[in-house]
């Protein structure tokens, strides 16, 4: 198999696995939200939020350090894994020690603190489990990858759902999230050990100290993209209780949802950007700038489904018992547009100027703090709603303020009247028609994107950017 054509088959896996993936982990919190109502969907989702936000201090971002390191030396593949392995026990028992402790000090009621500690060594058990990944990554076997998470998350619907239709108890699907983790990490471990590794006990303080080295610039935006993520959950459940959480996890989660449009897409990106960055700059502004038009062009109309549908897309969902996720759901939408297009800034400074990246994301983590530290005790979770928009449009602001010093400045103005044009078309139509939720969908969409072509948003370096990034032909590359 020729290299093209191996990249084309892993990028094609992982994007197929991560769609299957993200619609399937929506519906299992969809079928927790619907089965428990909003008072345990929302424990639940704060000791999820917990567990996210936990794992970073054990994780430090040496996943993605390691592939890099040993797709250059795959001889010392075993020792990476070995001593990155221990890193990992050992924070992981420190971690999980003084999360123990904390809670047991707390206020939380027993079930809640359960959960919590259940859902944390789930996260610190999925972290090794994304360490053998990076061996399957760095061996670009990524299908391996692919294959295991899809069958994470089925298992995990499938024994969830008759989990709640045979006892409605949170603790148990806990148990259940651990131990489908625990199996795709043992069957994980074993393909790589039969296929790729040879373990030697081969542990070394210094090599361990310089994993931990290297790790360190990816953690900082790893751990400030996490918390940003995660900490509105966490902190509404100490301000404002479980139901809020409930309410605000029930919109929150449809946004990040669809997520993984910019995130399939820049990943497909990432490997051309980087390639041509220092000798081929101007195909790098051409991607650059294409990618942010067709971010925008995806996003807007999200946003504004998100927005004018709000209430018949939790209904349908969640039920009744979530009507005030409805006003939560209108203010997030526009999180959507503007993270469209944030990921194609924040990709740009990924491969250039990583340290910008981090800083824009560090000043966004300790705003969202600030934020939710002021609103959530007066608007509950409108206001965390309100903290998670504002934070996003200041992360956006920033990177595309690098973005433009640093390698590239346009005229963004130029995109914007077509694709709003589009949009009020369409919101024409999703006003006027009186059909079902998916109907309605499927209309603006087709109206949305026939006016598109009609107003020809679309040129021939469009057509032509996206030929080559799909090429594979004869191992011609872009």
């Amino acid at each position: 198999m020729n290299g093209v054509k191996s990249i084309a088959i892993n990028t094609a896996s992982l994007i197929i696995s991560e769609v299957i993936t993200k619609i399937v982990q929506f519906l299992i919190f969809v079928f927790i939200a619907r089965s428990l109502g909003s008072i345990v969907f929302g424990k639940f989702n704060f000791a999820y939020s917990f567990s996210m936000i936990a794992v970073l201090l054990m994780d430090l971002g040496i996943n993605y350090m390691l592939v890099r390191n040993m797709a250059k030396n795959k001889k010392l593949a075993g020792n990476y894994i070995m001593n990155s392995f221990a890193i990992k026990i050992l924070l992981s028992a420190i971690s999980f020690t003084a999360i123990y402790f904390i809670f047991s000090v707390s206020g939380y009621p027993e079930d809640t603190k359960v959960i919590v500690y259940i859902l944390v060594l789930f996260a610190f058990l999925r972290s090794f489990t994304e360490l053998v990944f990076s061996v399957f990554k760095a061996y670009e076997a990524m299908h391996y990858e692919a294959f295991l998470k899809i069958l994470r998350m089925l298992a995990t619907l499938i024994l969830g759902l008759a989990a709640l239709k045979i006892r409605k108890d949170i603790v148990l699907l806990a148990i259940i999230f651990l131990l489908v983790e625990g199996a795709v990490f043992i069957i994980s471990l074993v393909i790589a050990l039969s296929k790729f590794l040879k373990l030697k006990f081969s542990l070394s303080f210094d090599f361990s100290r310089e994993i931990l080295k290297e790790a360190f610039p990816f953690s900082l935006s790893f751990v400030f993209a996490s918390v940003y993520f995660y900490i509105g959950s966490v902190m509404l459940s100490a301000m404002k209780g479980d139901s809020a959480v409930g309410i605000y996890s029930a919109a929150y989660n449809l946004t990040l949802a669809i997520l993984f449009i910019p995130g399939m897409y820049t990943f497909a990106i990432y490997p051309v950007i980087s390639k041509n960055f220092g000798k081929y700059r101007d195909r790098v502004v051409l991607i650059y700038e294409k990618s942010f038009k067709y971010m925008y062009i995806i996003g807007l109309p999200i946003s504004i489904g998100f927005f004018m549908l709000a209430e018949k897309i939790i209904l349908f969902f969640y039920g009744s018992e979530f009507a005030e996720s409805v006003l939560v759901l209108k203010l997030v939408s526009w999180f959507v547009f503007i993270k469209f297009i944030s990921f194609i800034t924040g990709i740009i400074l990924s491969v250039q100027i990583q340290r910008l990246r981090a800083f824009a994301q560090g000043v966004t983590a300790v705003l969202n703090l600030a934020l939710n530290f002021l609103l959530i005790p007066k608007y509950s979770y409108i206001g965390a709603a309100v903290a998670t928009l504002i934070s996003e449009a200041v992360l956006f602001a920033l990177t595309l303020m690098f973005v433009s010093k640093y390698f590239h400045v346009f005229d963004i103005l130029k995109l914007l009247h077509k694709p709003l044009i589009a949009s009020a078309i369409m919101a024409v139509f999703i006003i006027t028609l009186n059909v079902n939720l998916f109907a309605v969908m499927a209309v603006g969409a087709i109206v949305y994107f026939v006016a598109l072509f009609l107003l020809k948003t679309f040129d021939e370096r469009d057509y032509s950017l996206m030929k080559s990034l799909v090429k594979i032909d004869n191992g011609q590359e872009y």
